[in-house]
């Protein structure tokens, strides 16, 4: 108990001490260049996915990682972090999401954020958020499509010059392999970079230039095809299949397959409309749309064969009768 009590107290004289010797300002590099920061990620969740908005919503982890030579310590143990007021006097580094629409900071029970302190001064800090990130979809092959969905982080106000933001060299993108998605598989996941240049300080007449360390985490997704096959291949094609009957039933019965075909195309539209209001309204045409055209044309080739071949018919049997009126005529 007294060295549990002495370990307690040589904790909280080292948070005094880095207290003291930190500061908000950004840390300075040793040989001048910029600071290094390494970052991690780890999906906890995704979920959410809304395909007619675009977006998704994604639970996770982000580590860093840095070194402020200000917050060097003697303590033979790293000193752990977790107060909210303490963490708010530091320097952090400022990272955002880029395309996300919303993120919120997790703090229930409490905030979920630790913080280690090493002796040399690195600091390793976790943290857990939410985000809702949007993503661009290519629905041309839907619903066989892949998907590739990312994250973009970058440094709000620092240049690649000032803050080098880069991955982790061990497993810098993790995720949780229990996440299941009603539509879709993560089929990989993975991280790249998509440092370029960014305009920044915009004022009405000038604006700055500066070149920014940006970190990529890759999420592919395949859709699983399952739902769309009960949902709209096997219905439609069991409404064409149905159509065809009008082929066995009495070419007299004329209401009988003009209500049946008419029927047909009613249900083709019906789940049609129903499929596209939950897609987003794209320019250019889905794998689903040519299959719904294609039954369109299969159901609507049945009625134009049965007009044709009634009119055919009509036709015959006016003949038919013309030529017999003649033949019984007396000569």
């Amino acid at each position: 108990l007294l060295g549990l009590l002495c370990v307690e107290f040589s904790s909280s004289l080292a948070i005094e001490d880095v207290l003291k010797t930190s500061s908000k300002t950004r840390p300075e590099n040793k040989d001048g260049g910029p600071l290094q920061v390494h970052v991690g990620i780890y999906l906890e969740s995704i979920g959410n996915f809304r395909s007619s908005e675009m977006s998704f919503e994604v639970d996770l982890y982000v580590y860093m990682s840095w070194r402020d030579r200000r917050l060097r310590h003697n303590l033979s143990e790293h000193v752990l972090i977790n107060d909210d007021n303490i963490r708010r006097q530091m320097w952090l580094p400022d990272l955002y999401f880029a395309n996300a629409r919303e993120a919120m900071f997790q703090d229930v029970t409490v905030p979920n954020f630790n913080m280690f302190v090493a002796q040399d001064g690195t600091v390793a800090y976790s943290c857990r958020a939410t985000c809702s990130i949007s993503c661009s979809l290519n629905l041309v092959n839907y619903p066989m499509d892949h998907q590739h969905c990312y994250i973009r982080v970058l440094s709000y106000a620092h240049v690649a010059e000032q803050v080098s933001m880069q991955w982790f060299e061990r497993n810098p993108i993790g995720h949780n392999h229990e996440i299941g998605l009603p539509e879709f598989e993560i089929s990989n996941v993975t991280s790249s970079y998509c440092n370029g240049t960014y305009r920044y300080a915009l004022t009405e007449k000038s604006h700055k230039i500066g070149n920014f360390s940006c970190l990529m985490a890759n999420i592919f997704l395949s859709r699983s095809i399952g739902y769309n096959l009960v949902q709209s291949y096997i219905p439609t094609g069991l409404i064409v299949m149905i159509s065809w009957v009008s082929f066995w039933i009495d070419r007299r019965a004329v209401p009988a397959r003009v209500t049946l075909s008419f029927t047909t195309l009613v249900s083709l539209t019906t789940l049609g409309n129903g499929l596209r209001f939950g897609l987003p309204q794209v320019s250019y045409a889905k794998a689903i749309d040519l299959w719904y055209g294609s039954c369109m044309l299969f159901v609507f080739g049945a009625l134009l064969e049965f007009a044709i071949i009634n009119a055919y018919m009509r036709k015959s049997d006016k003949y038919e009768h013309v030529s017999r009126r003649f033949a019984s005529a007396p000569r």
